[in-house]
């Protein structure tokens, strides 16, 4: 049985729009919450319940495109993005213009590579479906990134594509687990100076439930 999970109710309401027309799908759905403290407590109380009922996740909502330097190829409003590795990216010291990180044995692990057979999984749905996407590396972040300074730096670091807030705590509570995760999101916004009147939140959490649609139904079959 698959689980999607996503941080807010605006996310989830559109998959689970979705879901009431499927008649005969097992899938759960979880509400995880913002930030990497209350997305870790609440998927794994629900696991501690479900397991081993959950046989693997779809992690989906919105997030937050970097900008990229000139020749790479950039996320723009409302693209889907699958997650190669997930970084917690503000997880140390933070200076002015960048990221001090403590040693991992203070900290345990920072990055997470998220499972490669379901996500090429994934990209094989998305491509049959004529869905375009990108792959890249996922940023989670405590606050997010209010300037593009900030985004700049957290994404030179990491060569990261886009940031959220709860992908890499999905990460490490499914390593711990074993179960695989993929994640995918739409963007919402690009990771700038904030400018909230050219975000595209409700759209986005709209193409992303899509998204995650597609593949629960898909995963199910295969």
């Amino acid at each position: 049985m698959l689980l999607a999970i996503a941080a807010t109710e605006i996310e989830m309401a559109p998959l689970r729009q979705m879901i009431a027309g499927q008649e005969g799908s097992g899938w759960l759905t979880l509400v995880g919450g913002v930030g990497p403290v209350e997305a870790t407590l609440r998927l794994s109380r629900f696991l501690c319940r479900h397991n081993p009922a959950i046989t693997g996740i779809v992690n989906f909502g919105v997030a937050g495109a970097y900008l990229q330097p000139s020749g790479s190829r950039q996320a723009e409003l409302l693209d889907i993005c699958l997650a190669e590795r997930e970084i917690l990216g503000d997880f140390g010291v933070c200076l002015p213009e960048a990221m001090m990180y403590l040693p991992e044995d203070l900290t345990g692990r920072i990055t997470f590579a998220l499972d490669q057979d379901i996500r090429h999984r994934a990209e094989g749905i998305l491509r049959d479906q004529g869905v375009s996407f990108l792959t890249g590396t996922f940023i989670t972040v405590n606050g997010a990134s209010g300037s593009r300074a900030r985004g700049e730096a957290l994404r030179q670091r990491w060569q990261g594509l886009c940031e959220n807030m709860e992908g890499a705590a999905i990460a490490r509570v499914c390593a711990d687990f074993s179960l695989p995760l993929v994640e995918i999101r739409s963007i919402s916004n690009m990771v700038e100076d904030r400018l909230m009147q050219h975000w595209r939140l409700t759209e986005a959490c709209e193409t992303a439930a899509r998204a995650a649609f597609l593949l629960l139904r898909e995963l199910e079959r295969k």
